[in-house]
């Protein structure tokens, strides 16, 4: 009876795996990153409270998955704010690329850089709290608190 219910359990499994068309995620390890990445942020949107964010990424041709930090310091769960992550854009020179959202981790964003390219630009905004509800408030018109988790993405492996 054991048997019987592990290979049934394996063959309704086995479905739902291979339905993942994307690269699997790199593993992050203690490798270094190869070189700087170049991070912008206006803030002078103090009235809607929102991070305006140009950042450059060395990249190789190839796959890259990009993804924006979810287990964040000094929190016992996964904390990142995907949820206020706006209008994503990635680019290579004056193309844009697409990117696909992994089917399994909201945080990930798939990327294939192309033949020639040495970077990739992510533009996006950063839609901070207005209000106490909607989480911590780092941006009014008396301060402003940057966290770089909140602005910031980086290669899956590193």
């Amino acid at each position: 009876m054991i048997r019987t219910f592990t290979a049934l359990a394996l063959c309704l499994a086995t479905p739902a795996l291979a339905q993942n068309s994307l690269p699997p995620i790199p593993a992050a390890g203690d490798a270094i990153f190869p070189d700087k990445m170049q991070l912008h942020v206006d803030a002078t949107d103090l009235d809607r409270r929102i991070f305006r964010v140009k950042q450059i990424i060395h990249a190789k041709p190839g796959h890259l998955v990009l993804l924006m930090p979810e287990w964040l310091p000094g929190n016992h769960a996964p904390r990142g704010q995907i949820e206020k992550l706006a209008g994503l854009k990635i680019s290579t020179g004056d193309k844009v690329l697409e990117w696909k959202r992994d089917p399994y981790d909201v945080y990930a964003f798939h990327i294939d850089v192309p033949a020639g390219a040495r970077h990739v630009v992510a533009e996006f905004q950063f839609l901070s709290a207005t209000d106490e509800a909607q989480g911590r408030v780092v941006m009014t018109d008396a301060m402003m608190n940057i966290q770089w988790e909140a602005v910031s993405l980086y290669p899956a492996g590193y």
